[in-house]
């Protein structure tokens, strides 16, 4: 149903956390996250295991053409989601959603609180019905706030605003009550507005916070019979080195084991003909509580 990412079994730790996961699999985390709908301004539990499958999600729908969240705050997933995501060294988000129907859907955007206000990603539009992965970074990807005049200002995420996040989620929005070429309202036969979004279904799975997913700039230098290899690694992340000599996709090979490293790295490997090196990344993941 949803991709399902590699999940380093560790002890879970407590607060913000690099490589922070929540798969939803239990009920008591699942409606630990809020509900918040904006036509009743009300938040309530996330509704849990829209599918009543094995892989569950949480989910909300639309009432009318209002719009609705999905977001974490302290209380949830024992507050694995909130704290300073610059000691943390967070940089992006990522998670799977869930849209029922797709001609009644408008776009959905990621959204963080941090030091009383609320900073907002791009929308993301999305082309059709089902699950489809969103991944936005804070650093790289453009953010922006509401200013004293309610104008959308673009604004950089920068490690004094991450360090106090508060709440973080998706908004998701539907399209609007039909309308006329002259504006008026399209009724359906019991004269109501038609609102094509008006009970249909959004949901949220694989939330998960990551280190700067960017592929680390790799230098080589050579001489036989040994080449060496170089790049700076990040926290949070785990590094394999390979090497082909055709670059034929399914010719390249390990260079020892994966490994983690902080900072510059240099490795010096055999070579004994001239060939192609690089640097497979991986992110770990730590399963909320």
């Amino acid at each position: 149903m949803k991709p399902l990412l590699f999940l380093l079994v560790i002890a879970p730790l407590a607060g913000q956390t690099l490589g922070g996961f929540e798969p939803f699999t239990q009920q008591e985390n699942g409606k630990s996250w809020i509900f918040y709908d904006y036509a009743d301004d009300e938040a309530i539990d996330a509704p849990w295991n829209l599918l009543n499958s094995g892989d569950p999600e949480i989910y909300a729908s639309f009432t009318l053409d209002f719009g609705v969240s999905l977001f974490a705050n302290i209380m949830t997933s024992n507050g694995f989601f909130v704290g300073s995501y610059a000691d943390a060294r967070i940089n992006t988000v990522i998670c799977d959603v869930f849209i029922e129907d797709i001609n009644s859907f408008s776009d959905v955007e990621f959204y963080i609180l941090a030091g009383g206000t609320f900073y907002y990603s791009d929308f993301y539009v999305i082309e059709q019905s089902g699950w489809v992965g969103l991944q936005n970074s804070f650093s790289r990807d453009r953010w922006y706030f509401y200013d004293d005049d309610q104008e959308f200002i673009e604004v950089d995420l920068t490690p004094a605003i991450l360090s106090d996040v508060s709440e973080i989620g998706l908004n998701f929005y539907p399209v609007l009550g039909l309308t006329d070429e002259d504006g008026n309202p399209i009724l359906n036969g019991d004269g109501n507005q038609i609102f094509p979004g008006d009970g249909r279904v959004v949901a949220l799975d694989n939330f998960t916070l990551l280190p700067d997913l960017t592929a680390p700039k790799v230098a080589v230098s050579t001489q036989p019979p040994s080449a060496k290899i170089t790049f700076t690694g990040i926290e949070g992340m785990e590094y394999t080195i390979q090497t082909t000599s055709n670059l034929r996709e399914k010719s390249w090979t390990n260079v020892g084991s994966p490994f983690e490293i902080f900072g510059k790295s240099s490795t010096n490997v055999p070579m004994t003909n001239r060939g192609f090196f690089r640097i497979l990344s991986q992110p770990f993941y730590v399963e909320a509580p």
